[in-house]
């Protein structure tokens, strides 16, 4: 009964679409607790590259399609259409309402495209999960290449936005066939992890469990301090970046923060002036937005801070993604007592009138 209440609840929240996020709301789908014991409510950007092979895959998982999700107009980085929960600015694009109803509790797992960082930086703005990988169904999304807002072809990819991580490695290994969720036979090697210099005491800390460091290796973890390209707009250095060390290393890390809270990362934005240009910068969006341009499997994982956290970066192979989910398991979930309070408690959203709550204050 108990989760029949909580599904029917999340349907309520999607009919009253606080936010403008939902295109779509599939009532339904609470029919699915007729036939399994386990359903969790899925949400899936409306655009055309988003294949049902996909979602029946999901389904056999308990996944249970319950929106379409809005999404930014021609895939742009922002979305002036719906506002960030959390800031009340422009959301983060173009997944931008997938993401938003993931974090409002309408749906547990929500499915979305990412160019050049339209799954990452919108899960990343909201604290929550991102993952990308172009091996999700990767012959269909070659028929989709097309040119970005700053003249860069690539191939989307697609990806999931959750709030716990247990769902999101749930959903890519289903997707993607193989066992993500348990350890490879026999010993493992090290991990070897290169990142920037300032991050290599935080991820060494991380990475190893919060155990002690001997030198550069602790608890099986090698890490490397690279030269990293500077922060700023241009793409290329960090595609370059990445298709150079990727194939000699288990994943890459960085930390993006405060995406798009004091600057817009948006290059339609960026693009009349010097004055326009340094706002795009401030938006705090780097490797989230050349990851996919990279060919790159990405994984980011919130911290705790306004919009910010790790982002796993590798190559895109099966034991690497393997190994970055076991890595991802090592860094702390974070909880929020007061979001959880205020954004998903679906009660809040249905109060009751004067009358009303006299009638039941006993």
């Amino acid at each position: 009964m108990k989760r029949a209440v909580r599904l029917a609840q999340q349907t309520f929240l999607a009919l009253k679409d606080p936010y403008g996020s939902v295109e779509k709301v599939y009532p339904q789908a609470i029919h699915a607790v007729e036939r399994q014991e386990k359903v969790r409510y899925l949400g899936v950007k409306d655009m055309a590259p988003i294949p049902v092979r996909l979602l029946r895959t999901l389904r056999g998982k308990g996944f249970e399609l319950h929106t379409l999700d809005r999404c930014s107009v021609n895939g742009r980085a922002v979305d002036m259409m719906i506002k960030n929960p959390l800031t009340g600015g422009p959301m983060t694009g173009s997944s931008s309402g997938t993401a938003v109803n993931v974090f409002l509790g309408i749906n547990d797992l929500g499915i979305g495209t990412d160019g050049g960082g339209s799954v990452l930086a919108p899960a990343m703005s909201l604290n929550c999960y991102g993952f990308i990988s172009p091996l999700l169904e990767r012959e269909h999304m070659k028929k989709h290449e097309k040119s970005s807002t700053d003249s860069l072809r690539f191939t989307p990819s697609l990806g999931f936005i959750a709030r716990d991580l247990e769902v999101l490695e749930e959903a890519a290994q289903t997707t993607l066939g193989f066992g993500l969720s348990g350890e490879s036979s026999g010993e493992e090697p090290p991990l070897s992890v290169v990142c920037p210099g300032w991050l290599e005491e935080r991820a060494k800390h991380f990475l190893a469990g919060g155990g002690e460091a001997e030198g550069r290796k602790t608890e099986g973890i090698v890490l490397e301090a690279g030269e990293f390209p500077p922060p700023g707009n241009e793409r290329e250095p960090m595609i370059a970046f990445l298709k150079e060390q990727l194939p000699s290393c288990d994943m890459v890390v960085h930390y993006e923060k405060r995406i798009d809270v004091d600057g817009l990362g948006d290059s339609i934005l960026g693009h009349f002036d010097q004055e326009t240009k340094a706002l795009q910068e401030k938006s705090g969006k780097y490797f989230v937005r050349a990851a996919n341009m990279a060919g790159a499997t990405a994984l980011c994982i919130p911290d705790g801070g306004l919009a910010s956290g790790y982002v796993l970066m590798c190559q895109s192979e099966p034991e690497k993604i393997r190994r970055l989910f076991m890595a991802a398991r090592r860094f702390p979930a974070v909880k929020d007592e007061l979001v959880e309070r205020y954004f998903r408690n679906i009660d809040a959203y249905f109060p009751y009138g004067v009358m009303e709550a006299g009638l039941y204050d006993s």
